[in-house]
C-alpha cells in the first residue's frame, strides 16, 4: 500500500477513507508490449447512511510519463456496503475481476496488424497465363462497368443533351462565334496543332508500347507506371471504340464545312461523334484518374480538351460532336477505374504511434 486513509464514520461532516497502492510496472517478460503500462488500485470508501459507498478503479499510466496519477480507467466498479458482515475484500475482487479482457492490445512498436475482410484470391491466379488472363478479365470487367445501370443512364442524359445542341440553333450559333473569335488568334493557331495527339495511328501505337514495358519491367516504379498509362489507355479505347463508331454512324451528323447543319438525320452520314475529341482526351484522362494532387488532376482535365477545340478550330465538328466525343472518353475512363478499385480492394493497416509520454495508434487505408 503507498497511502491508507481510514474513514470517520463520527466526523462532521464524515470523512471518506483511502486506500491507494503503489504503482505496479511489467515484469521483465512484458516489456515489449506498447505502449509500457504500469498500474495501480485506487479505493474510496464514503461513509453513507447506514453503510458506506465503495468505489474501486484499476488506473494505468504510460511508462514513459513523468506527471503522477492515472493516465485511464480501465476498470471501475462501484456498489453499496450495507453492513459490516459481508467481506468487503471478496466483493472488491469479484468486481474488479472481469471474465474478459476490457481493452484490445495494441500491437508490439516493431509490428503491425492489418484489418479488414481477408484477402480475395484473384481470378486470373491460377490461369496458365496469368497475365493474358489478367488482361481478359479487366476488359470483361470494364464492359461491365460502361454498361450499368449508372453508366447508361449518364450516357443517356448526355447524349440527350447532344440532341439539344444538334438538333436547335445552339450549334450553329456557337460554331460561328468559335471561327470569328478564337479561330483567328494566337489560341485558335496552338489548338489546331494539337490535333495530331487524336490521331489513331499515333497514339495506339503508343499505348501499346507503354503497356508492354510495364509488362517487361514490372515489379519496377517507373515502368509499373508508365505500363499502368498504357495498359489503362488500350482499355479506354477498346471499351469507348464501339460505341463510338456506332453512334457517329447512328446520328448521321454532317460536318460544318459541308453546310448540311447538325441536325441528326439517322444513318445518313458518320460525323456525329468527334473521334478525333475521343482520341485525344484518353491519354490525359487516363494519366489524371492515376494522380492525386487536385491542381495535377485538373490540369490534366483541361488538356483532355485541347483536341476538341481543335476539331471546332479547323471547322471539322460542332460543338455538340466534341462533346460527345469528350464524354465517352469520360465513361470510359470512369468504367477503367472502377475496375482498378474492384479488384484493388481496401487494405487496412494499423500501427502503434508514440506521442509524447502517451501511446497511440495510426490508422491508413490504401486501395
Amino acid at each position: 500500500m503507498a497511502r491508507v486513509v481510514e474513514p470517520d464514520f463520527l466526523a462532521i461532516p464524515p470523512r471518506e477513507g483511502l486506500i491507494e497502492s503503489s504503482w505496479v510496472e511489467p515484469s521483465a517478460g512484458e516489456t515489449l508490449a506498447w505502449p509500457p503500462r504500469r498500474q495501480r488500485l485506487v479505493v474510496r470508501v464514503v461513509p453513507g447512511h447506514d453503510g458506506v459507498w465503495i468505489d474501486a478503479a484499476v488506473q494505468t499510466q504510460a511508462l514513459a510519463g513523468a506527471a503522477a496519477g492515472g493516465g485511464g480507467v480501465e476498470l471501475v466498479g462501484g456498489w453499496r456496503q450495507e453492513s459490516e458482515s459481508a467481506e468487503v475484500e471478496t466483493r472488491l475482487v469479484a468486481q474488479l475481476a472481469p471474465s474478459t479482457a476490457p481493452i484490445r492490445e495494441l500491437p508490439p512498436i516493431d509490428q503491425e496488424e492489418f484489418l479488414g475482410p481477408p484477402q480475395v484470391e484473384l481470378p486470373w491466379s491460377r490461369s496458365s497465363y496469368p497475365r493474358l488472363s489478367r488482361a481478359g478479365h479487366k476488359i470483361a470487367r470494364d464492359y461491365r462497368n460502361f454498361y450499368d445501370c449508372d453508366g447508361l443512364v449518364s450516357t443517356a442524359a448526355a447524349f440527350g443533351a447532344g440532341a439539344l445542341m444538334a438538333n436547335t440553333g445552339f450549334d450553329d450559333t456557337m460554331q460561328t462565334a468559335w471561327q470569328q473569335g478564337v479561330e483567328p488568334t494566337g489560341l485558335g493557331t496552338f489548338f489546331s496543332g494539337c490535333k495530331d495527339i487524336g490521331e489513331g495511328r499515333y497514339v495506339l501505337p503508343i499505348f501499346g508500347a507503354a503497356a508492354a514495358t510495364g509488362l517487361l519491367f514490372e515489379g519496377n516504379p517507373v515502368g509499373d507506371v508508365v505500363g499502368e498509362w498504357g495498359s489503362r489507355s488500350l482499355r479506354m479505347f477498346v471499351v469507348g471504340g464501339p460505341p463510338v463508331y456506332v453512334l457517329q454512324m447512328a446520328t448521321g451528323a454532317g460536318r460544318p464545312s459541308e453546310d448540311r447543319g447538325s441536325s441528326w438525320q439517322f444513318w445518313n452520314d458518320n460525323n456525329g461523334v468527334s473521334g478525333h475529341t475521343f482520341m485525344g482526351a484518353i491519354p490525359f484522362l487516363a494519366a489524371a484518374d492515376m494522380v492525386e494532387s487536385p491542381l495535377l488532376k485538373g490540369t490534366l482535365y483541361v488538356c483532355s480538351t485541347f483536341v476538341g477545340f481543335s476539331r471546332m478550330t479547323d471547322n471539322a465538328h460542332y460543338p455538340s460532336q466534341v462533346f460527345l466525343g469528350w464524354y465517352l472518353a469520360w465513361a470510359s475512363s470512369r468504367a477503367v477505374s472502377m475496375t482498378e478499385t474492384h479488384f484493388a480492394g481496401m487494405e487496412i493497416r494499423v500501427v502503434p504511434l508514440p506521442m509524447a509520454d502517451l501511446g497511440g495508434v495510426a490508422v491508413e487505408g490504401r486501395w
